[in-house]
């Protein structure tokens, strides 16, 4: 039966309960010939005359008899229906919303503020928070374990939804005692510097290689540390620079543990996304929180 079906059932209850054509379409707010329209319709499709109209006489036949009881069932079984899934959208939300974000996102305002916002809205939803770098949440997406992941990077993919969000802020850093803190530099000035970078796997990696080929410092070392959090840390220690989302490092900056440093060009800002698989169908729980996500504020310190 298609919905089609189920309108001419409507009209044809309708105009029998009605008593006549004329009263029926009324009641239901069609036309007269709207309404005569379906019932014909309705009686083509069953293939049996449903309506005796001899003189004064307007009532169903036997064949309309019996349609009328199973098209009054119909018609509650499908208002039910309509009723059922109205009633699921009012419910509170429930369930479990699981997000992937590179590392930084939850050092940073975006993050928590968005969850924050998304547990007071749906209290009744359990959170579960990947963190990982973007090489390994992004084969998370593909596979399915993880529905929507925030990253910072340019991701170009067919099979990815992208939403872009606001690019993040990069800064360099040094101790607060190297002798060129807060100072702007020519690259070639600190000729043989140590520098600090995430690992193998990281989009932060891929950034920071791509800032050492713009700047060409000069017989350039570089270190590998396994989190932003321990390259700010090494940086305090005096072990090295590095370049990083400000947001990661604005603890440090304020407690004069590490110092900016200004080299020409400064670094662009990193492109910053959410993403999630076309083909995968989203949990209540992830589309809300993808609108409210894009509907949010103007989002900052997403990184990875």
């Amino acid at each position: 039966m298609t919905l089609t079906s189920l309108q001419r059932l409507r009209v044809y209850v309708g105009v029998v309960e009605a008593g006549s054509v004329s009263a029926g379409a009324r009641a239901l707010g069609v036309t007269q010939s709207t309404a005569s329209t379906h019932v014909r319709q309705l009686e083509v499709e069953v293939g049996s005359l449903l309506i005796e109209r001899t003189g004064r006489r307007f009532a169903p036949t036997e064949a309309g008899s019996v349609l009328l009881a199973h098209a009054r069932r119909m018609i509650a079984i499908a208002d039910e229906a309509v009723d059922d899934l109205a009633k699921m959208s009012l419910r509170p939300l429930t369930g479990s919303l699981v997000v992937g974000a590179t590392t930084t996102t939850t050092e940073g305002s975006f993050l928590p503020t968005a969850l924050r916002s998304f547990t007071a809205a749906y209290p009744e939803v359990t959170l579960d928070l990947r963190v990982d770098n973007s090489t390994t949440l992004l084969r998370r997406v593909f596979d399915g374990d993880v529905g929507v992941a925030i990253l910072a990077d340019e991701v170009n993919s067919p099979e990815l939804t992208v939403l872009p969000l606001e690019p993040e802020e990069q800064t360099v850093i040094v101790s607060s005692t190297h002798p060129l803190a807060g100072s702007t530099v020519d690259p070639r000035t600190i000729r043989g510097s140590v520098v600090l970078l995430r690992e193998d796997g990281s989009a932060t990696r891929k950034f920071q290689e791509s800032l050492l080929e713009r700047w060409r410092i000069p017989a350039a070392r570089t270190w590998t540390l396994a989190s932003t959090g321990a390259i700010v840390a090494a940086v305090a220690a005096g072990l090295g620079m590095s370049f990083l989302p400000r947001v990661a490092c604005q603890d440090a900056l304020e407690l004069n543990k590490i110092a900016e440093l200004s080299l020409d060009p400064p670094p662009p800002a990193r492109p910053v996304c959410l993403v999630h698989r076309n083909d995968r169908h989203l949990s209540r729980a992830e589309e809300h929180f993808l609108a409210l996500v894009s509907d949010g504020a103007p989002i900052e310190g997403a990184t990875q």
